[in-house]
């Protein structure tokens, strides 16, 4: 049996197989609520600072430095937005992605009708393509949670895959 340098023990190995386990299944279970909680908390921490930074200016009046201040204004704003809209900021992606399909499955429309008009053969694939293109970023735009919660869905069962992995590997190397 080879000795590697990097060989983690069956303990460890078990626990982030666990890990990775348990992630996986809260990813599959909660879909993109759980990236609602994670910006909210993300939210919450930030106004947390920002009142931290604020507190340092105006409260302990130690110091006629402003970086306290210019930190924690923008943290707390901040912060308010992520706690307060956290699907602002989550669904803002596949907004972004779709409208990024939108002006390439037009753009791509138009190809196919230049090569419909040069009597080129393969026009009709090209249009077919573009219009999927084109219904994929109105439904991006119109339902981004359903991007999220199927690349959330994705992620969370490729964590489970790995984690059967590293299990076996675990046990493959004893």
């Amino acid at each position: 049996m080879k000795k590697y340098i990097v060989n983690p023990g069956l303990k460890d190995s078990l626990i982030m197989a666990l890990l990775y386990l348990c992630c996986g299944v809260a990813l599959c279970f909660f879909k993109g609520d759980i990236l609602y909680t994670a910006v909210r908390v993300i939210g919450v921490a930030l106004m947390a600072y920002g009142a931290w930074q604020l507190y340092i200016y105006f409260g302990l009046h130690r110091s006629v430095n402003a970086t306290p201040m210019i930190m924690g204004v923008p943290s707390v704003i901040f912060g308010l937005i992520l706690a307060v809209w956290p699907g602002m900021i989550v669904n803002i992606f596949p907004t972004v992605i779709g409208i990024l399909l939108l002006f390439n499955s037009i753009t791509q429309i138009q190809a196919a009708l230049v090569m419909k008009s040069a009597g080129a053969p393969s026009w009709l694939m090209s249009m077919i393509f573009a219009l999927a293109m084109l219904a994929l970023a109105f439904f991006l735009i119109i339902r981004p949670s359903w991007l999220i919660n199927t690349l959330t869905m994705v992620a969370g069962i490729a964590l489970i895959a790995e984690a059967i992995i590293m299990t076996f590997d675990a046990f493959a190397r004893r």
